[in-house]
């Protein structure tokens, strides 16, 4: 496990969120430590990939805050306390700093993988083509891909399109990555290479927030391990307190299903 530094680069305070009458978050509060792993697990349905699609601003949030870095994220408090939600131009420039990871991979088809990787540092980040280029090379060389540069979308196993998503977030110089079930799209055999990335990322000592039903990584690979249940935070703690004595009885008729 990385060391993880005790400042909290992922705040998020009491945040709620509907979709129409149907309350799907319902007051969540969670600190991410710079370095840390956090794995979020819990049936089909109860808020997981809402909550990080709103630390991202993918989704917009009825009511609380969230933080990163100790600045307000996507919304600005009024005299009055009200929340009003940031200009697109100051939004885009702090997801920047979070990388994010979907389960469908969302590749340009009409690009290779190498250009897939270049298009946002170019873009967002005004690197130079050779710059960029040469960031690109070494992040697929990072993720085991260095011979499919040239490759597009549809040459590449859902393994390796994953893969090439991670890289390409990575391009961003994120200070922290959002994993959306990442594996969940893959097939069996594909779905070890991966994980396998991502162990290398945690190692390395990047901030993750990983939504995921692999259990064998949660246990592994996670620093804590925080269980959702029906829009609500129920528990939280070390794998081997998840996993070996889980408090909660809804964490333990979960697990009783998964394991």
């Amino acid at each position: 496990m990385a060391h993880l530094s005790e400042e909290p680069i992922i705040e998020a305070l009491g945040i709620h969120k509907a979709f129409g009458e149907l309350q799907i978050l319902k007051g969540i509060s969670l600190q991410v430590r710079r370095g840390e792993v956090v794995v979020l697990i819990g049936a089909s349905g109860s808020g997981k990939t809402t909550f990080i699609r709103c630390i991202n601003l993918l989704e917009d949030i009825q009511a609380g805050r969230i933080r990163v870095n100790g600045r307000a994220m996507g919304y600005r408090e009024r005299s009055d306390g009200r929340l009003v939600r940031d200009s697109e131009r100051n939004i885009a420039r702090q997801r920047r700093d979070i990388g994010m990871v979907f389960q469908r991979f969302n590749l340009f088809p009409h690009m290779t993988a190498l250009e897939n990787i270049i298009e946002a540092p170019i873009q967002v980040l005004g690197l130079s083509r050779a710059a960029a280029l040469e960031d690109a090379r070494r992040l697929l060389g990072r993720v085991g891909l260095a011979d499919k540069a040239d490759h597009y979308s549809s040459q590449l196993s859902g393994g390796q399109q994953q893969r090439v998503a991670i890289a390409r977030a990575l391009a961003m110089k994120p200070q922290a990555m959002l994993f959306d079930e990442p594996t969940s799209a893959l097939d069996p055999e594909t779905v070890g290479e991966v994980l396998q990335v991502m162990k290398e990322l945690a190692e390395e000592g990047m901030t993750m927030v990983v939504v995921t039903h692999e259990m064998g990584f949660a246990r592994e690979v996670a620093d804590r391990v925080v269980v959702l249940d029906q829009g609500e935070l129920i528990e939280q703690g070390t794998p081997e307190q998840i996993f070996s004595q889980p408090q909660h009885p809804r964490t333990r008729a979960f697990l009783s299903r998964v394991l």
